[in-house]
């Protein structure tokens, strides 16, 4: 569990083999000590999912409910069955209105390559307005991916499009919004918020 700067910075997270290599004893204080930290972080919910105790399945769906959003999301990414699928959308679609960069939203994004049901969808749409232009440059990428229009996230053929969000004008934001409805095939009308 010791984490340096390198690891931290690299997003390294608790050594799972030496929980898998514990004996019954030491996994039951392992678990004992992860249900208690205070704050938990990515790190806890990655080897509670490990664990996969009942207790450790319910620490998750208490995480799931009461958590920052890094948290949050952290379950959604590393114990998926242990939410529904209204439960991740909503917990997606919350990290995806609100979060920051570094506190969520980067593995919020990373979830919706492959899960973006409509409310994910219409809150990426919504972001791309509304958000700070940093963060709607990734969401106007994200939907052009979502749409089959670019064959990874964020397509760095169409950087110089994407980066037309990163705007404080409104005029500006609507007028690359509008564009980038017609690259997807919406109307911009039903998309606006």
């Amino acid at each position: 569990m010791v984490i340096d700067y390198e690891k931290w910075h690299d997003g390294i997270g608790y050594d799972l083999e030496a929980i898998k290599e514990a004996s019954a004893a030491e996994r039951e204080d392992i678990e004992e000590m992860l249900i208690n930290r205070s704050p938990l972080d990515w790190r806890d919910i990655e080897a509670l999912a490990d664990l996969d105790t009942p207790r450790a399945r319910k620490a998750l769906k208490e995480a799931a409910k009461n958590s920052s959003h890094e948290v949050r999301v952290a379950v959604t990414r590393f114990a998926p069955k242990s939410l529904t699928d209204d439960e991740r959308t909503a917990i997606i679609a919350d990290a995806l209105r609100t979060a920051k960069l570094y506190g969520g939203l980067s593995q919020a994004l990373d979830l919706v390559v492959e899960f973006h049901p409509p409310e994910v969808v219409s809150e990426l749409f919504r972001g791309v307005l509304k958000r700070e232009g940093d963060v709607a440059v990734l969401f106007a990428a994200m939907l052009v991916y979502i749409y089959g229009k670019a064959d990874d996230p964020f397509d760095m053929n169409r950087r110089p499009f994407f980066l037309k969000f990163n705007t404080d004008s409104v005029v500006e934001r609507r007028r690359v919004f509008r564009e980038l409805c017609r690259i997807v095939g919406e109307n911009p009308e039903k998309k606006s918020i």
